[in-house]
C-alpha cells in the first residue's frame, strides 16, 4: 500500500512577464511550498492508495479522484456535503486545520487528474489539481514488452513519457479570493495559460528551478529519432485547449483512462490536433523518424553551407530544410542561435493563438518544444 500526504496551501506563481499570482496549490510535506499542478501521484493498478489530505486554507477542501470507483474517505464511501441544504462538496472535505484520509484501489491503467470536488468552480482554477498515473498490473521499465500504458499486448510500449497538465488562470478572480472578496464566475477571463503550471519561455526549462519553487515542473518534452514518446494530456481548469506537436501526428492510445479498443479491435487514431476538454486525459503516442533520417544516417549530419540555411534575420536561426538541425563545435562568431548537439526543435502548443501569450504578449502561454536529440540519457522523460 502507498501512503501519501498532501498539504493545501496558499501561495504565488511567478509569470515570465514578472507578474506574481495569488494561488492554492496541494504541497508535498508540511514545510513545503504550494505547487501548481499539485504532485505528481504514481499509482499501480490492483494496488490499494491512501491519500492524506490536511487543509490549511480559510475554507473546507477536498479530493475527488476523477476515473475511480470505491473511493472511501476515513473508511466509509464518500458522498456529496451539504450545509444548509446547499451543496458544499461533491466529496467529503476536511474543514480548515483539519485532515481526511482517502482510500482507493485503482482497476485501470491510464492516465487520471485528481481534484478538489469542494467549490470546484472556484478551487479548481485557484490551483488544487493535479495528475493521477496508473501504471498497469504487468508493468516493468526494465522490459520493454511490459514498458506500456496499457499492459502487455495492447501495442502500447513506449520509451519516454511526459506528463502535460493544462490550465488556466484569470489573476483578477484570484486577486479577490486573495483579498476575500466575492469570486464571480461570471466575469472569469483567463490572462495566462499553462502547461504544468507555467507559462513560456518557462515551460522550456528544466524541472525543480530554484526561482520557480511553487511551478517544479517543466514541459519541455525530450526524446530520439524513432523511440516512442508518450504525451499524458489531462485538462484542467474550466477551458478547452487544441494541442498538437509540430513535427509528426501523434497516436492517440486512450482517452479518460481507457485503452481505445473495442470487440473489433484496435480503435486507436492519429491526430495532429487534439482537443483537450476541461477534465478530459489523452495518451498519445509521438514518434519522429523524419526524412532522410535512418541507423546508418544518424543525426548529426553534414550541414550545407551556411548561405542556405537562414530564417528570417542573418544570424537569428539556422535551418537547413533537412531533419538534421546544428552540428557539436564552436560556434561561429557571428551566430547568436545554434543547436549545439545536434538536436532538433519542434513546437507543441495550442492552436489557439491567445493561449499562446502572456496577458496578450506574444509569444508565451500553453507553448512548448519537442526536442529531438542525437543521444540522451536514459533517465531523461522518467515521472517522479
Amino acid at each position: 500500500m502507498s501512503t501519501i500526504d498532501l498539504w493545501a496551501k496558499e501561495g504565488y506563481l511567478s509569470t515570465p512577464d514578472g507578474n506574481s499570482i495569488y494561488f492554492w496549490g496541494f504541497a508535498k510535506s508540511e514545510a513545503g511550498p504550494a505547487q501548481l499542478p499539485g504532485p505528481h501521484i504514481i499509482a499501480r493498478q490492483g494496488e490499494t492508495i491512501t491519500v492524506n489530505l490536511h487543509n490549511t486554507l480559510p475554507e473546507p477542501v477536498s479530493l475527488s479522484f476523477t476515473g475511480q470507483r470505491g473511493v472511501l474517505a476515513d473508511g466509509n464511501p464518500v458522498g456529496p456535503q451539504h450545509q444548509n441544504d446547499q451543496l458544499v462538496s461533491f466529496v467529503n472535505h476536511a474543514e480548515p486545520g483539519d485532515s481526511i484520509t482517502y482510500t482507493f484501489t485503482p482497476s485501470h491503467p491510464g492516465t487520471f487528474m485528481y481534484e478538489s470536488g469542494t467549490y470546484p468552480h472556484k478551487q479548481v482554477p485557484m490551483g488544487l489539481y493535479g495528475g493521477l498515473v496508473v501504471r498497469p498490473i504487468d508493468y516493468n521499465p526494465d522490459i520493454q514488452e511490459y514498458k506500456t500504458v496499457y499492459g502487455y499486448g495492447t501495442d502500447t510500449e513506449y520509451d519516454r513519457e511526459y506528463l502535460l497538465i493544462t490550465g488556466e488562470i484569470d489573476p483578477n478572480l484570484h486577486q479577490a479570493v486573495k483579498e476575500e472578496l466575492p469570486y464571480h464566475t461570471g466575469s472569469y477571463l483567463p490572462r495566462y495559460w499553462t502547461l504544468n503550471g507555467r507559462c513560456a519561455p518557462d515551460t522550456m526549462f528544466p524541472d525543480n528551478l530554484d526561482y520557480l519553487p511553487h511551478q517544479p515542473y517543466g514541459s519541455m518534452v525530450m526524446g530520439q529519432p524513432g523511440e516512442r514518446i508518450l504525451m499524458r494530456y489531462i485538462g484542467a481548469g474550466v477551458s478547452n485547449h487544441p494541442l498538437h506537436p509540430h513535427g509528426n501526428h501523434a497516436r492517440v492510445v486512450g482517452r479518460d483512462g481507457r485503452l481505445l479498443r473495442n470487440g473489433s479491435g484496435d480503435i486507436s487514431f492519429k491526430r495532429f490536433t487534439v482537443l483537450v476538454g476541461a477534465g478530459q486525459t489523452y495518451d498519445l503516442i509521438y514518434r519522429w523518424d523524419g526524412l532522410g533520417y535512418s541507423p546508418e544516417n544518424p543525426i548529426p549530419t553534414t550541414l550545407p553551407d551556411r548561405r542556405n540555411m537562414g530564417i528570417g534575420d542573418a544570424g537569428w536561426t539556422m535551418w537547413s530544410g533537412s531533419p538534421y538541425l546544428g552540428r557539436k563545435g564552436d560556434i561561429p562568431v557571428e551566430v547568436v542561435s545554434y543547436n549545439e548537439f545536434g538536436e532538433y526543435y519542434f513546437m507543441l502548443h495550442s492552436h489557439e493563438e491567445l493561449q499562446i501569450t502572456n496577458w496578450g504578449e506574444f509569444p508565451g502561454g500553453m507553448m512548448t518544444w519537442v526536442a529531438i536529440y542525437p543521444s540522451l540519457s536514459p533517465d531523461v522523460g522518467t515521472l517522479l
